[in-house]
Order: structure tokens, then sequence, then C-alpha cells
């Protein structure tokens, strides 16, 4: 069932939206790490794993790695980092 979902995900479009979005939370982190701490509420023990694993995720996703191991498939999920990272982006631009 897994690898069904995981190859629907596979399209290039969303492998694309997965990487730009990647990119992006780890251009901010790396580019002003204190500005946009101050902007999503600070690095708690909450967001900053929640940002490193989404990025993560966003970045296998996005380079066209498919975990083939199905409790690798549940945790890199590129919905669930999707979400993640565009939250956070809409915290630290709004």
């Amino acid at each position: 069932m897994l690898d069904g979902l995981h190859d629907r995900l596979h399209k290039r479009v969303l492998m694309l939206f997965s990487l730009v979005l990647a990119c992006t939370c780890a251009g901010l982190v790396i580019w002003d790490p204190q500005s946009l701490a101050d902007k999503i509420g600070g690095f708690n023990v909450a967001n900053a794993p929640a940002l490193i694993w989404a990025t993560c995720t966003g970045m296998i996703h996005g380079i066209g790695f498919k975990p083939r191991f199905w409790l690798w498939q549940i945790v890199f999920f590129p919905p669930l980092a999707w979400l993640v990272m565009v939250v956070m982006l809409i915290s630290a631009f709004v």
C-alpha cells in the first residue's frame, strides 16, 4: 500500500515542490537563523526537530529517492513534510 502511495508522489512537479520548499527552509536557516527563530517563535524542542526533519524529507523526496523499507516510507512521508515547511515559511514571511 505504501509503495503505491509513494509511487504516486514521485511526479516531477511534486518532487520539484519538495526541493524548492526544502531549499528555501535550509536557506533561511543558513542565511539568518536568529531572524528566522524570532519569526517562528524560537527554535525549541518542538519546531527545531520538525524543521530539520521536514527539510531532510523534502530533500530526500526532491532528489528522487524512494525509501524501500516500509518504516522509512512512513518516516519520510512528503505530504507531512510539506505541511511543516509551509507552516514554517508562512510564519517566517507573514
